[in-house]
């Protein structure tokens, strides 16, 4: 009976023992966040300004370009908080791998079995939750296809993704249309019902739920240590033990997994439904790759990162519609911005990969 009365009271000192590790890891590191902070302030600024210039060699007006790009782009919380779901999660499937040394830019496809997988089981089973599930083992499964082939077979995991991209691009919209089409939209495949849906605000604080647990898993278990030393030095993670190509697999599988959760997200509580030309999610997860670049490869960082990115994606959609301009002007926009703010992270990523090749640390 002890045991059972002490329990909420080991489950309380482990909670704040918690809180107490993250305020002393924010202590210890206050300047390095100093620094990341006048860095991103600086980018930006620079982002703003060149996009600005590009404006004006275009002959349009930053000044009311902007005010539209951010008065419509985060004017509706709800809707931004659902729209930066799917892109919170592929940031992380680019993320997770990378801290382990992978470089994954099959989030795209993971987001689409996710997504499929997602919606026929929501779908099929009336049950949502099945379908967010299933969308994660979907997700995973593509992603550890990727991981197995570099680890047994040697193949690197860019080729293979890149592939795999559009081998699952294809094969969704063949299976659209030959085995899920909607009987009554031909655009469309079968759709999740209207009173089925998640809401805005629980498919944002779902993903923000599994962008938590992958900050504790990656920052607080010993899972995530290994991975991350052997991110850092697969030499000292054999010293220590470890195997490396263990690192692979699981980073992949966690960040797969994340994709085609985000992608099952998206559907459940976005867009219902497929379309034929799968624009509902298209690029989702190439986005991410600039999210997770955004957030410093941090999940925290990348919850408030795809907030950003998703309010830069539907200000865009706004200044196609009020300003008449071409799409491709909102995109360059968006891509100047984001460039600009995730190149000083990125240089920093290149020069100490670069400086551990040198060290033999590979």
């Amino acid at each position: 009976m002890s045991n059972v009365e002490s329990l909420p009271r080991r489950i309380l000192q482990s909670i704040i023992g918690f809180v107490r590790g993250w305020i002393e890891s924010v202590r210890v590191k206050k300047r390095d966040y100093l620094v990341a902070a006048v860095e991103l302030i600086l980018a930006g600024l620079t982002g703003f300004l060149v996009a600005g210039i590009v404006l004006l060699v275009m002959g349009y007006d930053p000044i009311w370009i902007y005010s539209v790009l951010f008065r419509y782009g985060y004017s509706s919380p709800g809707y931004l908080g659902a729209r930066s779901a799917a892109l919170m999660m592929t940031g992380l499937a680019f993320s997770i791998p990378i801290l382990a040394g992978v470089f994954n830019i099959g989030g795209e496809s993971q987001l689409y079995l996710g997504a499929l997988t997602g919606l026929v089981i929501a779908y099929y089973t009336g049950n949502i939750w099945l379908g967010l599930i299933a969308g994660f083992i979907g997700g995973a499964a593509w992603g550890l296809l990727i991981a197995a082939l570099r680890v047994y077979r040697g193949i690197n995991e860019v080729i293979t993704a890149i592939m795999l991209n559009w081998t699952a691009y294809y094969l969704i919209i063949y299976i659209i249309l030959k085995y899920l089409p909607n009987p009554t939209q031909s655009h469309l495949s079968i759709q999740i019902p209207e009173n089925m849906m998640l809401s805005y605000s629980s498919t944002f604080w779902l993903a923000v739920l599994g962008a938590v647990i992958a900050y504790i898993l990656l920052y607080y278990t010993d899972l995530g240590y290994k991975m991350r030393i052997a991110g850092l030095s697969p030499r000292t993670a054999v010293y220590a033990g470890f195997n490396p190509r263990k690192a692979i697999l699981f980073s992949m599988l966690l960040g797969g997994g994340l994709a085609g959760y985000g992608g099952a997200l998206h559907i459940i509580g976005v867009a219902s439904a497929f379309d034929t030309t799968m624009s509902t999610v298209f690029g989702l997860g190439f986005a991410g790759i600039g999210v997770g670049l955004l957030g410093r490869n941090h999940p925290i960082g990348i919850i408030f990162a795809s907030v950003f990115y998703a309010g830069l994606i539907i200000g865009g959609q706004f200044v196609e519609l009020y300003t008449g301009a071409p799409p491709y002007l909102s995109d360059t926009i968006i891509g100047i911005i984001v460039i600009a703010l995730a190149i000083p992270y990125a240089y920093r990523m290149m020069i100490n990969y670069i400086t551990l090749l040198r060290g033999g640390g590979k």
